[in-house]
């Protein structure tokens, strides 16, 4: 008897259209966040860049989200290691406005993600600059939290340290190991309280630099607020301990991220999308879970948020941060949609099947992909196209990616060789021409128009 042949599996729902704010986002996969080492340098935007943000628009995916960029020139240094792009001012405008073009050209909806500070997870070790944060207080980097293939250890091998290894499982002795072995970054200095006044310094900043992301021809900005950075270290009691109006009650530690919304509704007005990223979850001792983080997505809508973006952990809780598991963040993305009408990305799910369950079920309504875009920047294209077998299938393995980010080195894949070359090949450096009426004008539309109604 003849085989019966496969029914083709219903894909339909992942290439629904969504609208963002006023942003229609042409399917629901969104590529995350990720540096990976390829910016030019004094934070200028690379050629690599362009490449490489335009292989993953060519291969179909929707919404492409930037690496983190600095919006502003106060706190970087604590991070200058990594050498995130910045629009701190206006000289990094006509760059970045060529890296938007260059996305576009190839069918992508483009947002910048904003961060202003590394907080407690920077460091003094380049530049003397101490890193600032809610409390003065260190992180830990616990070993049975860390992601495939980034041990203390190892990572210190990698450095090039020739010294004697503790062989030894206890955390004290492992974060003192790591603290002595320059540039590993896996354990916490003690960082300064950051004071009232710099607070709004920066989040006047990030306004600032939300204008220039609107001036430069991105679609919509993301706020970078998870993974323990300055933002989320006032959100867990862990790492906030002030009595001020940025400590103690659920408003006034989530206070920091409104105004944050609010600075940056002031320079680009009511219609331009914005959106915020937060943790899922930081379940360490004083930490925070899913319902805490369902609340402060449900603040951020009320604020003026037009989409909310989750990820989840922190340094401290790297194997949340990124995990070393398909689907770890759907259950929780769950708990943070209900009783939320923005749109909520969920991130890290790889799998076709997840996918269309995290849509289908209402756990979210787009999904997010880090590591897996990097491994087959075709990921849409093949699973619209019925190739799913074809798929360069991300293992978490970290290798080519993480550590070497981690080690300041430019990112790679082990599964997939164009990664870091795609500079070098013309179907993603040569752009197709768009449309006058496709390309972003609207400062020079707006001279001459009366002003939007002000946002308070």
């Amino acid at each position: 008897m003849a085989k019966k042949k496969a029914e083709k599996r219903d894909v339909s729902a992942i290439f629904e259209p969504i609208m963002i704010g006023n942003v229609e986002i042409k399917n629901r996969i969104a590529m995350a966040p990720m540096n990976m080492n390829y910016t030019a340098p004094n934070r200028y935007v690379s050629r690599q860049q362009m490449a490489y943000y335009a292989a993953r628009a060519k291969g179909g995916t929707g919404l492409i989200i930037t690496e983190g960029i600095w919006a502003s020139e106060r706190s970087g240094d604590t991070y200058r290691k990594y050498n995130n792009l910045s629009l701190a001012n206006e000289l990094y405008v006509p760059l970045m406005s060529e890296l938007v073009q260059h996305v576009h050209a190839f069918g992508a909806k483009f947002f910048a993600q904003l961060a202003i500070s590394p907080g407690r997870q920077g460091s003094s070790e380049l530049t003397g600059v101490k890193p600032v944060s809610a409390s003065a207080i260190p992180y830990m980097s616990y070993p049975e939290h860390q992601i495939n293939n980034l041990d203390p250890r190892e990572m210190a091998r990698a450095m090039g340290y020739q010294g004697p290894i503790p062989d030894t499982d206890d955390i004290d002795e492992l974060m003192d190991f790591a603290r002595s072995i320059p540039g590993t970054h896996m354990g916490g200095e003690t960082p300064r309280e950051i004071t009232v006044g710099e607070i709004q310094e920066l989040v006047h900043d990030l306004g600032t630099a939300a204008k220039l992301a609107k001036r430069s021809g991105f679609d919509g900005i993301e706020i970078h607020a998870p993974h323990g950075y300055l933002i989320h270290s006032f959100f867990a009691l862990r790492s906030n301990k002030r009595t001020d109006e940025y400590g103690g009650s659920f408003e006034n530690r989530i206070r920091i991220l409104l105004e944050c919304i609010h600075s940056c509704r002031k320079t680009v007005g009511p219609d331009y999308a914005v959106g915020v990223r937060i943790s899922a979850s930081d379940n360490l001792p004083e930490g925070f879970d899913p319902a805490f983080a369902a609340r402060v997505a449900k603040r951020c809508e009320e604020e003026g948020a037009d989409f909310i973006h989750l990820s989840d952990g922190s340094y401290e809780k790297m194997n949340d941060f990124l995990p070393n598991k398909e689907g770890q963040v759907m259950p929780k993305s769950a708990i943070v949609k209900k009783g939320l009408k923005i749109p909520l990305i969920c991130p890290s799910v790889h799998e076709v099947e997840n996918v269309l369950d995290v849509l289908e079920t209402g756990k979210a309504d787009m999904v997010s992909q880090g590591r897996q875009q990097i491994a087959d920047p075709d990921w849409v294209n093949k699973v619209q196209e019925g190739r799913e077998k074809e798929i360069i299938k991300c293992t978490r393995c970290n290798i080519g990616c993480i550590t070497r980010f981690a080690i300041a080195l430019p990112c790679r894949c082990i599964l997939n060789p164009i990664v870091g070359d795609e500079q070098f090949m013309d179907e993603y450096m040569k752009r197709p021409t768009l449309p006058i009426k496709k390309r972003p004008w609207q400062i020079v539309k707006e001279i001459g128009k009366e002003p939007s109604t002000p946002v308070e």
